[in-house]
């Protein structure tokens, strides 16, 4: 009799171990997981404007100010957005607003402001009855003078990456390396163009269509592919090119999805580096690119432009005539398998090819604000016949201007 109340003791001690051990790893899922954007609103006039965000769960925030142009930037320990696309229409003082993950561990908003304006009051409203808590933000018009004294800078700058690059005359072995760029990304939606088509942002057309582009490099056996980014993350645009920098990699290609204002213009156009914009569409496209980190919060061309010119100088020009060689390749196999513009290969000074000793190329898959090329580049076969064009371009660009080793 002793026997069985000793085993009955035991299985009651296992039985309440086990219920303690779910409930352990329950409630540590349940605190790991980030709390949940579930709406943002606005209210308010030209001269007083206030933002509100709702969130599942507790989350830190800060915010700072920049001029030139004018914008409120908050940074919230991260969390999850469960509001559409990762951009939108504002109003009051606030023109538009992006929001997406800026690192790990932190979500960030930015606000474009239609005058300059700051932050009067910020605070927490505790949601009771399980609503969300509301984070509030008061915004006042400012003047300008006002503004660039409120102006102040966070981030602080990483340090100058040394050089790793193989000297070129070390022999090569074993698989290409070809670095794809998803362009944008967090809470740089990019090209919103598609949004009103069918909800869709370049960040998000340019992540997925990469990933299948890698998936096909990859399936030939001939070329590592690594990404510069492989999930929504925002990327300094230095960053990118320091990717295919520091894996010695002999192709970049940024990945990007266009915008015009005319919705009948479509098809897909290769950009080569230049000091000079093939035309007047190029350079304003590439403005608009290069705009990527401004938005972000840290402007990276902080160089004076005496400067920039010269680092544009500084490729070396083998590397931009390899570059305009498959560039060429490229735009001859995606003529045989989707719509391309009239003028396909195209040169402009974009940010992202700047600085980087690697053949490099920015292909615009197509335009977002042509309900078409909207609907085409969601979709799996469309990337697939870029990935395979982007394969054969590759191989006969290797094959021309290299020796496999």
């Amino acid at each position: 009799m002793s026997q069985n109340k000793q085993l009955f003791s035991q299985i009651k001690l296992m039985k309440f171990i086990l219920i303690s051990l779910f409930f352990i790893v329950f409630n540590s899922s349940y605190t790991l997981a980030a709390p949940e954007v579930t709406s943002v609103r606005f209210g308010g006039d030209q001269n007083k404007t206030r933002f509100v965000i709702e969130v599942n769960g507790n989350s830190a925030f800060r915010t700072f100010t920049l001029a030139n142009p004018n914008r409120i930037v908050i940074d919230l320990d991260e969390v999850t957005w469960n509001i559409g696309p990762g951009g939108a229409t504002g109003k009051g003082l606030v023109n538009n607003y992006r929001y997406g993950l800026y690192t790990p561990g932190t979500s960030r908003v930015v606000l474009d402001l239609k005058s300059p304006s700051k932050i009067s009051n910020s605070f927490v409203i505790k949601g009771k009855g399980g609503k969300p808590n509301r984070l509030v933000f008061d915004f006042e018009k400012i003047s300008q003078a006002v503004c660039t004294t409120l102006v102040s800078n966070p981030a602080v700058q990483a340090k100058a990456v040394a050089s790793t690059r193989r000297p070129s005359n070390v022999p090569r072995s074993g698989k290409k390396i070809i670095v794809i760029d998803p362009g944008h990304g967090g809470h740089d939606p990019g090209n919103l163009g598609g949004v009103k088509v069918n909800g869709i942002s370049e960040k998000n057309v340019t992540i997925s269509a990469s990933r299948n582009i890698k998936k096909i490099l990859e399936a030939s056996g001939r070329y590592k592919v690594i990404m510069t980014r492989d999930r929504d993350i925002f990327l300094k645009l230095r960053e990118r090119s320091n990717v295919a920098h520091r894996n010695n990699a002999d192709l970049f290609i940024s990945i990007h999805a266009d915008a015009f204002k005319s919705p009948s213009v479509r098809g897909a156009t290769i950009y080569t580096l230049t000091e000079r914009a093939s035309d007047r569409e190029a350079a304003m496209l590439a403005a608009r690119e290069n705009k990527s980190d401004v938005i972000a919060g840290v402007d990276l061309q902080d160089e004076p432009d005496i400067v920039q010119n010269i680092l544009i100088d500084l490729v070396k020009q083998e590397t931009m005539n390899l570059s305009n060689r498959f560039a060429k390749e490229l735009a001859i196999e995606l003529k045989k398998s989707v719509r391309v513009r009239k003028r396909s290969l195209r040169s402009a000074g974009f940010a992202v090819l700047k600085g980087i000793d690697v053949p490099s190329v920015l292909i615009e898959l197509g335009y977002l604000t042509n309900p078409t090329d909207a609907k085409l580049l969601m979709q799996k076969e469309t990337h697939d016949k870029i990935g395979n064009a982007i394969l054969k371009a590759t191989d006969k660009y290797f094959q021309q201007n290299f020796a496999y080793n």
